[in-house]
């Protein structure tokens, strides 16, 4: 099994670069996965430096089961974050959405051209569960992993991955959340999270929310279950974050 590359991070779901600028201005290498080529092309040229050094490397395609496939992928010309492969999430604010057709790609494919990063941030609307699916099959594993915890399959892949220590990540709070000065992640990077940033990774997250899988599944099923009888109390989305106990070591 090849080993993580310690300055190496995918960001899987690039938008409009966010995540990316903040890996890289930490001292990361950024393997950027993004399907709309126009967003791909914006911030290959916002970061031009950073490519031509090789440290940034976007890749237009969507993540899917099969590589090397073109297939239809559906914009959301008002909530350009919605995006996706699938036509109904992308349209599901009552939006209309544009079709156009993009290049696939497999997490296999990922790892085996560029690595296997420390940090992998998976945030690719409707496509996370596929993520997960991918990770455990391939069996080579990131020290740490971030999705959107939109499903209770996203947790068991990422528990038969072998990760044994996770925690939940309220989106809708990440300005509250700075990064910590001294870094424990790569280098100190000053930033103003928002809620288009998936904010803190790593050794960066607050060390005592890190728990075993139970208590968080928990945790994620009380927060669906408030979210299903009061929206307005249950406030924000999850991502769930992953690691093994020897990574926090």
């Amino acid at each position: 099994m090849s080993p993580p590359i310690p300055d190496l991070v995918f960001d899987l779901g690039l938008h409009h670069g966010l995540d990316t600028e903040y890996y890289l201005r930490k001292g990361f290498r950024v393997v950027a996965l993004e399907a709309r080529p126009d967003f791909c092309a914006a911030v290959s040229a916002r970061f031009a430096a950073e490519v031509e050094a090789g440290r940034l490397t976007v890749v237009p395609c969507a993540l899917y089961p099969r590589g090397g496939e073109t297939i239809s992928f559906w914009v959301n010309p008002v909530k350009d974050d919605w995006n996706s492969v699938y036509r109904d999430f992308a349209a599901k604010g009552g939006h209309a959405v544009q079709e156009i057709t993009v290049p696939t790609v497999t997490m296999m494919e990922l790892f085996d051209r560029f690595g296997v990063p420390r940090y992998l941030k998976c945030d690719i609307e409707g496509m996370d569960e596929e993520c997960a699916r991918q990770l455990l099959a391939d069996g080579r594993r990131p020290d740490f992993v971030s999705m959107e915890a939109s499903s209770f399959d996203i947790f068991a892949y990422l528990r038969a991955c072998g990760y044994d220590r996770a925690q939940l990540v309220n989106q809708a709070f990440h300005w509250s959340n700075p990064p910590p000065e001294p870094a424990r992640e790569g280098s100190y990077a000053a930033v103003q999270f928002t809620g288009h940033h998936s904010g803190l990774f790593g050794l960066e997250l607050d060390p005592a929310r890190w728990s075993d899988f139970t208590e968080i599944t928990g945790r994620w099923f009380d927060f669906m279950r408030l979210s299903g009888r009061d929206g307005l109390l249950a406030h924000g989305w999850l991502d769930v974050h992953a690691t093994r106990s020897e990574a926090l070591a």
